[in-house]
């Protein structure tokens, strides 16, 4: 039955934290990298350190090495992914799901990600029920640079920038009937604040061997199904700037003829958002999809 289907890995981005380790042969190698690196995220895990695993410099690495372990765990189940896409952060982990990048190299830049983007300034808001037209119109209403930062579903996006040009969106958000949601990161992703961490970032991306991908990625910047290595690498040079294409990535999927959407991570964040969008995919969380749903 598995054969006739076309199954898509879906990797979250920054957000949910798992709280519990899933005993894995990957998860054992990345945590003794990230320990190397003096960052001890099984030990915070394992003392229930949620709240210092919430910021951006532990949570990405987390995030990262939780979403390979879940990716084992499915193709051990006997999944094999046609097509891989992931939400900004959950970029690298469909890459390595790919072929493209090593899961050490893919941990070590995220490890250097999330450092750089620590210091970026400013804030995000989720914006529901509210059209993408009218968001955009809300971003150039108010003071200040505010942008589109995520794209997520028909009525769903997140908006960064500024402090107070987000109080200023989140007023009008309310006006026009839709509901603003402040989300717990540390600066305005996604937007030009994000500039200077993506220049410090570039060099490390750049030495990365870049391989040509087994399954085609749907990049979240382009929103379209990659199958070029170097493509692909200038594509998450702009990664940390550029809008989050989800509507397109799922848009691409469709398209794809894929089946199924998995959900490779710990919440049903993306798998919602898919039923948003679209009808002819079935999406599955990770637990759905490992017990036989499929």
């Amino acid at each position: 039955m598995l054969n006739d289907k076309k199954v898509a890995f879906l990797f979250p981005g920054q957000g949910k934290i798992s709280k519990t380790i899933i005993s894995s042969r990957i998860g054992k190698r990345l945590f003794c990298i990230a320990e190397q690196n003096g960052l001890l995220l099984r030990k915070l895990v394992q003392d229930n350190e949620l709240d210092l695993l919430t910021r951006t410099e532990y949570a990405q690495p987390m995030i990262l090495i939780d979403s390979l372990i879940r990716e084992e765990k499915l193709r051990d189940r006997g999944l094999t992914p046609a097509v891989v896409a992931g939400h900004s952060l959950g970029e690298y982990a469909a890459l390595v799901s790919a072929g493209v990048l090593t899961a050490e190299d893919a941990l070590c830049t995220v490890m250097e990600r999330a450092r750089l983007m620590t210091a970026i300034k400013g804030g995000m808001v989720a914006v529901l029920k509210l059209t993408i037209v009218e968001v955009r119109s809300i971003c150039k209403s108010v003071r200040g640079d505010l942008v589109i930062a995520n794209y997520n579903a028909p009525e769903q996006a997140v908006i960064s920038g500024g402090k107070t040009a987000l109080r200023q969106a989140t007023e009008l958000v309310e006006q026009m009937g839709g509901r603003a949601i402040p989300l717990h990161v540390s600066g305005a992703f996604h937007s030009p604040a994000a500039l200077g961490a993506e220049k410090k970032l570039a060099p490390a991306i750049a030495k990365l061997s870049f391989a040509a991908p087994l399954v085609p990625v749907i990049s979240s910047v382009s929103g379209d199904p990659e199958c070029d290595g170097v493509r692909l690498k200038k594509l998450l040079l702009t990664q940390i700037t550029s809008c989050v294409r989800w509507v397109d990535v799922i848009n691409s999927m469709t398209r794809e003829g894929v089946s199924y959407g998995v959900e490779a991570g710990t919440s049903r964040v993306l798998s919602n958002l898919g039923r948003q969008i679209t009808s002819q995919i079935k999406f599955l969380s990770f637990e759905e999809a490992l017990h036989g749903r499929i």
